[in-house]
């Protein structure tokens, strides 16, 4: 019984990128070609994503609140700031993350969120988003801003503004913690 035979796989990327150039031809001088164009010289990582478990328990937590069955985050260092290309990053991570999770469209939009923390208010962000994106900016809790009108339920975290009682941990990440306790209230630590 003979085997079937293979057929030969064609390189259609390598094709593509020429038949482009030769469509494009006459404006040679004035275009520049780059196939296979590396995004990052690293491996492309989220920050932290938190995978909400099956579970009819909404989050009452402040930060969480939003949050659906996929959450991606994006967090700023205390000398850090989240800029408009932050913004857009993140959100390609979103849509990079829902095209290579599962199958076929296993992942809805309507089941991922998008988080960025920042320590100060993102002036320019803010802005951009309002301005030029046409989205509004809610105050939902202290420190906590959702953008209305984008495809992806997104929040931005202005770390200062948030309330120590209600966000303790994120409250003491940062690099202006000051102590006030005095040498005999370390004393009791030791």
């Amino acid at each position: 019984m003979d085997s079937p035979k293979k057929t030969p796989s064609i390189a259609w990327h390598p094709a593509f990128a020429s038949a482009l150039q030769l469509e494009l031809a006459q404006y040679k001088d004035i275009l520049e070609f780059q196939t296979e164009y590396p995004l990052t010289d690293e491996p492309l990582k989220i920050d932290v994503l938190i995978i909400k478990k099956t579970s009819p328990i909404p989050i009452q937590k402040n930060i969480g609140a939003i949050f659906a069955s996929h959450n991606i985050i994006e967090y700023k260092s205390p000398k850090d700031y989240l800029s408009i290309d932050d913004y857009y990053k993140v959100k390609a991570y979103v849509y990079l993350y829902k095209v290579i999770t599962g199958t076929v469209d296993e992942v809805k939009l309507h089941d991922l969120t998008m988080t960025l923390l920042s320590k100060r208010y993102p002036k320019k962000l803010m802005k951009h988003i309002q301005e030029d994106r046409n989205n509004k900016i809610c105050k939902q809790y202290p420190g906590i801003y959702y953008v209305v009108g984008e495809q992806i339920s997104t929040q931005i975290i202005v770390q200062k503004e948030l309330s120590s009682d209600e966000n303790l941990y994120l409250s003491v990440l940062t690099d202006e913690l000051r102590s006030k306790c005095t040498a005999t209230d370390a004393s009791r630590f030791f």
